[in-house]
C-alpha cells in the first residue's frame, strides 16, 4: 500500500480558509486527492496576510496548510463565481467548506443543493460551534474555543492568568477529525454509492481534548485547576529546574518512579507511607516536589537526560523551536520535506506524520500563489478564452501564474 496513492483519483473542492479547513484538505491532498481551492479574487486566504513570519515574503502559516492544492480565485458572492463552483462540484467526490452555517445555502451551495446535481458528493462542513444550538452562529477561532471551553483556565501556573495553547490544537484537532469522518464517508459510498454530509466544529474537537477532565468533574463534582507543567492525576510529572536548563520529568506508575528516586540518590522516598503509590504521591504532590527538587539540581539538565534515560525514565530538556529543527530525529524520521517546484528557494514543510509500509504521503505541488490555476481549471471545465477574459475584466476571477503573466493563453 502506498499512503500518497491513497486517495488518487479523488477530487476535493477546498472552500476553506485560515487553520481547520486548509490542514484538512491538504492532509487530503498528502493522501493523494486532487485538490481546487477556491478563494476570494481580493486577496485569497486569509492567512496569506498572517504574517510575520513569513518566507520569501509569503506567510509562513499559509505555505504551512497549502501545499498539493491549486489555487482558483473565483467571488462567490457573484452569480457568476458561483456557477463556476457549481460546475467544478458537480464531478467533484469530497467539498470541504468552513463558512458560517448556513452562509453557503442562501449562496446556492449547501449540501442539499449540490446533491441534487451530484448525489455521490462527500460534502463536509466545518464550524465554530456547530449547526445548531444557541451558539450555532457565532464566530470563533482557535483561541476563542480554548477561552470558551475551560482549556484555557487549565493552561498555565496555577498563581498566573490563564495562558492560551501555543499552538492551533483546536484546529489541527478539527482538521484531523473532519478527514476522518471524510474518508468514512467515502468508505460508506463505496458500498451504498451516495454521498453524505459530515460535520464538525472546533467547539465539539475542544470538548473532546477534554475527555477525561470532564469525566473527572463529572464523577466528582470538582473542577480541575490549572497546574502548570504538572497534571492533577500524576505526580512527579512536571517540570524541574536543574543546575542549568528545566527538565520535564514522567513518572506515571511505581517502578519508574522507584527508578527516578534512586537514580537521584534518594531511594527512600520510594517506602515513605506519603510517596508509595501514586494516589498517595498525587495527595502529597508539594512535599514530594520539595524531597525532588534539591537532588534535581545538583546536575545540568544535559546529564540528567543522559542518566535517566538509561534507565528508561521519561524526560526531556524543555527545548526551542530553533533546537527541534536541527534535531537529528526530524531527518531519521525523515519528516522534514523539501517541497519541489516551488519559487521559494529551499522551502521545507513537515510532512504527514504518519507512515505506511515505510512511505509518507504524496508531495506533488507547491502551495499554489493566489488564483494560479483559476486559468488552467476553467480550461478543464470549457471556458473559453473570451468568456474568461470577460470574467477576469468582471472582478468575478482572478488569475496569475508562477512567472506573474496574470492573463490566460
Amino acid at each position: 500500500m502506498s499512503l500518497a496513492t491513497t486517495l488518487r483519483g479523488v477530487r476535493v473542492l477546498d472552500l476553506t480558509r485560515n487553520l481547520a479547513g486548509p490542514f484538512c484538505t491538504m492532509t487530503l491532498g498528502d493522501l493523494g486527492a486532487e485538490v481546487t481551492k477556491i478563494e476570494h479574487p481580493a486577496g485569497g486566504d486569509d492567512t496569506r496576510r498572517w504574517r510575520p513570519p513569513e518566507w520569501d515574503g509569503r506567510s509562513a502559516t499559509y505555505l504551512a496548510a497549502n501545499r498539493n492544492k491549486r489555487s482558483v480565485a473565483v467571488n462567490l458572492d457573484d452569480p457568476s463565481g458561483r456557477d463556476i463552483v457549481r460546475a467544478i462540484a458537480a464531478s467533484a467526490d469530497v467539498l470541504v467548506e468552513s463558512f458560517k452555517p448556513g452562509s453557503l445555502t442562501r449562496r446556492g451551495l449547501g449540501y442539499q443543493q449540490l446533491a441534487e446535481a451530484n448525489p455521490r458528493l462527500v460534502y463536509c462542513s466545518i464550524s465554530a460551534y456547530g449547526d445548531r444550538g444557541p451558539k450555532s452562529g457565532l464566530p470563533g477561532y482557535d483561541p476563542i474555543l480554548q477561552a470558551d471551553t475551560g482549556i484555557m483556565d487549565l493552561t498555565g501556573d496555577p498563581e498566573a492568568d490563564p495562558v492560551r495553547l501555543g499552538v492551533g490544537a483546536i484546529d489541527l484537532g478539527a482538521a484531523l477529525w473532519s478527514v476522518l469522518g471524510i474518508l468514512a464517508a467515502l468508505a460508506n459510498r463505496e458500498r451504498t454509492g451516495q454521498g453524505s454530509h459530515v460535520r464538525s466544529s472546533l467547539f465539539e474537537t475542544s470538548t473532546w481534548w477534554l475527555s477525561y477532565h470532564l469525566a473527572g468533574y463529572l464523577g466528582t463534582g470538582v473542577a480541575p485547576r490549572r497546574q502548570g507543567t504538572a497534571t492533577p492525576f500524576i505526580s512527579p510529572y512536571q517540570v524541574f529546574d536543574t543546575a542549568d536548563h528545566r527538565l520535564m520529568l514522567a513518572a506515571p506508575n511505581d517502578e519508574l518512579f522507584r527508578r527516578l528516586v534512586d537514580e537521584l540518590g534518594v531511594p527512600g522516598l520510594a517506602t515513605e507511607p506519603r510517596f508509595t503509590t501514586n494516589p498517595d504521591r498525587v495527595a502529597h504532590r508539594f512535599e514530594l516536589c520539595g524531597q525532588l527538587a534539591p537532588a534535581l539540581r545538583q546536575c545540568r539538565a544535559e546529564e540528567w537526560e543522559k542518566r535517566l534515560r538509561a534507565r528508561n525514565i521519561p524526560c526531556s530538556r524543555v527545548r526551542t523551536i530553533a533546537e527541534l529543527a536541527t534535531d537529528p530525529q526530524l531527518d531519521a524520521l525523515g519528516l522534514l520535506r523539501a517541497i519541489p517546484g516551488s519559487a521559494i528557494d529551499g522551502l521545507r514543510l513537515v510532512d504527514t506524520p504518519i507512515t505506511v509500509d515505510g512511505a509518507r504521503g504524496d508531495c506533488r505541488l507547491p502551495p499554489p500563489e493566489l488564483g494560479e490555476h483559476t486559468f488552467e481549471v476553467l480550461d478543464e471545465l470549457g471556458f473559453g478564452p473570451e468568456r474568461v477574459a470577460e470574467l477576469q475584466e468582471q472582478g468575478v476571477i482572478n488569475g496569475s501564474s508562477p512567472t506573474g503573466s496574470g492573463s490566460p493563453d
